[in-house]
């Protein structure tokens, strides 16, 4: 019986995946795998991790902005399964087991020489994972584990302007909508002294949405400023501006202003609110979308 390195040397490796899923059952490594994890296991990064995050942060929003996604590997396309022809590469990011992980350098351990990309037996690889954490693994160890069922691997496609990993899916993708940020750009002191006051909406179109602003109550009677914009495809734009909005409920506050025809009127639909935490909390909501 073939072991997985002997498999993985063979150049047809993942091409076949879905007519001889046998190859991925992992039960035959599982005590390779346990012996692996007696001897080693993950360690907090100590030093340098702010640069990582960055990284992290980069893609999430990425993600967000659909530049690139999260896919499980059924979905990918035939030619973008983990091969000889399609190797982990240094850069590359994935999810194993829900955690997002960066693939920071492979090499071979008896030399120390590395390279950019491989999926031979020999190397191990520095991952850096998005919880703080660390690990040199082998790479078969890390290929075992994206492809075990029970793992959930996930890869984050490359940017998709310099590469398609849709294939055809791109036509199944529809637009329900934009969730929009705007600021308080009137004149009212009371509102334009409030930080990080802003308003989280949705609309099919946003110029349309925001021209009549300063008629409008929910936009407190005044020009408003565009400062962000997320284009919402295959779900409910309407549900994820509930979901925002649930998410700062803590951070709601009730602002009262006048009608231009002298009538007072509450408005409760801004918040106080950091950009950072807006695009933070978005960005990690379009990541967990992926990965369900």
């Amino acid at each position: 019986m073939d072991d997985l390195d002997d498999i993985l040397n063979d150049e047809e490796l993942f091409e076949t995946f879905e007519t001889d899923e046998s190859l991925f059952n992992t039960k035959r490594y599982q005590r390779t795998v346990k012996a692996y994890s007696k001897s080693s296991s993950r360690k907090r990064v100590r030093t340098g991790f702010d640069y990582y995050r960055k990284l992290f942060e980069q893609i999430h929003t990425a993600i967000a902005s659909g530049e690139r996604q999260i896919k499980s590997f059924e979905e990918t396309i035939q030619g973008n399964r983990i091969s000889q022809k399609n190797p982990i590469k240094q850069g590359n990011f994935y999810v194993d087991n829900g955690v997002m992980l960066y693939i920071d350098k492979i090499y071979d351990p008896l030399t120390g020489v590395e390279v950019n990309q491989s999926t031979d037996r020999k190397y191990k690889v520095h991952v850096v994972y998005e919880n703080g954490t660390e690990n040199h693994i082998w790479l078969l160890s890390l290929i075992s584990s994206l492809y075990d069922k029970k793992r959930s691997g996930r890869l984050v496609t490359e940017p998709l302007d310099s590469i398609s990993m849709l294939g055809e899916e791109v036509s199944n993708y529809q637009t329900t909508g934009y969730i929009y940020v705007v600021k308080y750009a009137g004149t009212d002191s009371r509102f334009t002294e409030l930080d990080n006051l802003f308003k989280i909406g949705v609309a099919t179109d946003i110029k349309k949405r925001l021209s009549n602003s300063q008629n409008e109550a929910t936009y407190l009677f005044a020009p408003v400023q565009l400062v962000a914009s997320y284009e919402i495809q295959n779900i409910s734009a309407n549900k994820l501006e509930k979901y925002l909005h649930d998410s700062f409920a803590e951070k709601r506050v009730q602002l009262d202003t006048v009608s231009p025809t002298g009538k007072m009127v509450s408005v409760n639909e801004w918040f106080l609110v950091s950009r950072d935490e807006i695009d933070a909390t978005i960005n990690e909501l379009f990541t967990k979308i992926q990965l369900n």
